[in-house]
């Protein structure tokens, strides 16, 4: 029944497409959706199943065209197109076929609007296929909430901390006696330190993986020097063949020379993981890492120390230690001669207790929080 005088229904104005970025995050390809307000979309398979249709629905396009280049995954990203349903069409033309890692809302913050940002990464054709069998609607994830900087003096920044998970892909790392991967402990501890370091609103925080991704050596330094990281942390954990009994976290740093046979032992170990790289012979090394190691710094490899100290004390507080716990070897990973870089190796799966303790979701959280304790100690942060 139609009442008189009453006002029509006000039709929902439609959010503005304003603007679209691509690009690349922690080996990820990512897209950023920007809005007038918080945007929805989902993301079907092309119709002829080699790339992707990203639909925003009651949106209009209110933007300049964007210039995208292709990047990552991506080898072309198209103009966004009007439907007659009020929604708009952005075709993604794919390298190779791709899943959603991760979705998520940013607030505004900047002078940015409300975002959407799509992470995604490399799948195999038959994944590819079941993941969009039908459209994913996106966001996946809750919204993630970007803390401001703590008040401080004028031109104050928060510190960037690069967490460097080690292995991953195909290079799976050290292997314990029940068949379980270094690559997954070292991304679940470096997820969980990241987690807290967040929290506290004083730290931003960038991690050379996100998921099972392999990256070479060169280009997690790459990463942390390019972004100019005020500390680079890469965490892995350990395996002794036929030794069951030896077990505890250690801390490492470069030096050209070991500290002892096993930590030379243990560097060549990891530094041989690039061989991985395209069937990559043993011999080549990247130009760019030969000549940091001639680069070093000594204020770099004194602040390094410094922070190997404080973490390897932090960790006896509530872990088990090795025998002479800080220890130094020629790893690659920590070449950078600006940043101030450390290797934590959390322990050893050859050893059952370890091997419990680091797959444990309580035993990952003692460590993380016993990192964030020594990251906050050596920035002057009284966090006890």
């Amino acid at each position: 029944m139609t009442v008189l005088g009453a006002a029509p229904p006000v039709q929902a104005e439609p959010l503005r497409l304003t603007g679209l970025q691509l690009g690349l995050n922690a080996g990820l390809t990512r897209l950023v959706v920007e809005a007038s307000g918080p945007p929805a979309a989902s993301l079907a398979a092309s119709a002829d199943g080699l790339g992707l249709l990203l639909s925003l629905p009651a949106m209009r396009w209110a933007a300049p065209a964007p210039t995208i280049t292709a990047g990552g995954l991506v080898a072309a990203l198209g103009l966004p197109v009007s439907g007659p349903d009020g929604q708009l069409g952005i075709a993604i033309d794919l390298i190779e076929p791709a899943v959603v890692e991760r979705a998520f809302h940013l607030a505004p913050q900047g002078g940015r609007g409300h975002r959407l940002v799509i992470d995604l990464r490399p799948a195999e054709p038959n994944a590819f296929a079941a993941a969009f069998v039908a459209p994913v609607h996106l966001p996946l994830d809750s919204v993630v909430d970007i803390a401001p900087p703590p008040v401080g003096t004028p031109g104050e920044r928060r510190r960037l901390i690069v967490l460097d998970a080690g292995h991953g892909g195909q290079d799976p790392g050290a292997i314990s006696a029940s068949g379980r991967y270094e690559k997954d402990i070292t991304l679940n501890v470096a997820k969980a330190v990241a987690q807290r370091l967040r929290a506290t609103g004083r730290y931003r925080v960038l991690m050379t993986r996100e998921s099972d991704r392999f990256i070479r050596l060169p280009e997690r330094v790459a990463l942390a020097r390019a972004r100019e990281a005020d500390l680079f942390l890469s965490i892995h954990a350990d395996s002794l063949s036929g030794d069951r009994a030896t077990r505890g976290a250690s801390v490492y740093t470069r030096a050209e020379a070991a500290s002892d046979t096993e930590a030379e032992a243990l560097a060549l170990r990891e530094n041989r993981a690039d061989q991985l790289a395209d069937g990559m012979p043993v011999n080549e090394v990247d130009d760019v890492v030969s000549i940091l190691l001639d680069l070093a710094s000594r204020d770099t490899a004194r602040l390094s120390s410094r922070f190997a100290g404080l973490l390897t004390a932090s960790m006896g507080e509530t872990t088990p230690l090795r025998r002479n716990a800080l220890r130094a070897a020629n790893f690659r990973v920590l070449s950078a001669p600006d940043v101030p870089s450390a290797l934590l190796e959390l322990g050893y799966l050859s050893n059952p207790a370890d091997e419990a303790l680091l797959f444990s979701e309580a035993g990952r959280d003692r460590l993380a929080a016993a990192v964030v304790g020594a990251i906050d100690r050596f920035f002057g942060v009284d966090s006890r």
